[in-house]
């Protein structure tokens, strides 16, 4: 999931510098969700001002070979010279995105810092989000096909984007003064990214021009789906999200927490998914659900008690 943020923001970065973004995404998901990395390639490791990182370098090329590691050495570069600007009445800001990119050649890795006001800019959620496929967004060439992938993934309804203003195309994604001509604004960014949409991602659109006498202002974008490219893991994640937990659960767990916690179904169901994951990767999981009877009965909700004891288990193993 992405920030809506970082979805609806301005810049103008290059297809490799939005890969290491979507690098750094991930990584900040991953340790919010509690999940251990178990390989040296990677690390997420908190410092005094904010994370650090190791990834592999090659984790932000498409299929290219990176002799020399000249594509990563540039792609960092120029990336740690770019910042977040933020100004009100009071204050005026700016944070690099990254800062002291470090490549081991060695190692093959990457080591980095981002500061905290980047790590929480990514996490905040107050603006709304974008839900997509990572291995569907690294794939793209052009930033453009990125950016307008971001835009429309999950996107239910006619989205209207003006050319020009603050809320513009041209703003959003850092093309004042270039492509002055719409033509060849529409042929240079919009065209390209609807050819990478519709050839590769289940999300892509149809543009639509809107004028104002023979002035072209803006595009309504209206969304157009190809389940048959959605990763088929996601497709059998939403199958299973639709069947009920008394399915998916094993009937020795499903009868336990029924009759020794006291859950109804619908309980049930709404924790399906912490319950099912703790069946599959808890070891003796009706041995841990034992376990949990005398802190659950001085609890004030067992049933809470429960749920909270089987996710904070699923962090450690």
């Amino acid at each position: 999931m992405q920030s809506y943020i970082f979805t609806a923001a301005k810049y103008d970065f290059t297809a490799y510098e939005k890969r290491i973004m979507y690098r750094v995404v991930e990584c900040a998901q991953d340790e919010i969700a509690g999940l251990k990395i178990k390989d040296h390639m990677h690390k997420i490791i908190p410092v005094q001002l904010g994370r650090e990182i190791t990834l592999p370098t090659s984790s932000i090329l498409r299929d290219e070979k990176d002799e020399n590691y000249t594509i990563a050495k540039k792609a960092f570069l120029s990336l740690s010279k770019k910042h977040i600007i933020y100004e009100d009445e009071n204050y005026w800001t700016a944070t690099p995105i990254i800062t002291k990119p470090k490549i081991s050649k060695k190692e093959g890795t990457v080591t980095f810092l981002v500061f905290d006001e980047i790590w929480k800019c990514i996490l905040d959620f107050t603006k709304g989000y974008r839900k997509y496929e990572l291995i569907t967004a690294m794939r793209f060439k052009s930033v453009y096909s990125m950016r307008f992938y971001e835009l429309m993934t999950g996107q239910k309804k006619p989205l209207f984007v003006p050319l020009e203003g603050p809320e513009g195309l041209r703003e959003r994604f850092g093309l004042q003064g270039k492509y002055g001509k719409v033509n060849d604004f529409r042929r240079k960014v919009i065209d390209v990214a609807k050819a990478e949409l519709d050839e590769s991602s289940p999300f892509s659109f149809v543009a639509e021009e809107l004028t104002e006498g023979r002035k072209i202002i803006g595009w309504t974008f209206y969304p157009t789906f190809f389940e048959n490219r959605e990763d088929p893991a996601l497709q059998e994640q939403k199958r299973m999200a639709k069947v009920t937990a008394r399915l998916q659960i094993d009937d020795e767990v499903y009868k336990y927490l029924k009759y020794s916690f006291g859950f109804e179904a619908d309980e049930i169901n709404r924790n399906k998914k912490t319950l099912i994951d703790g069946q599959n990767r808890i070891p003796n999981f009706i041995d841990f659900l034992a376990g949990l009877k005398g802190g659950a009965r001085e609890a004030r909700s067992e049933k809470a008690y429960v749920i909270g004891a089987i996710k904070t288990k699923l962090k450690e193993v």
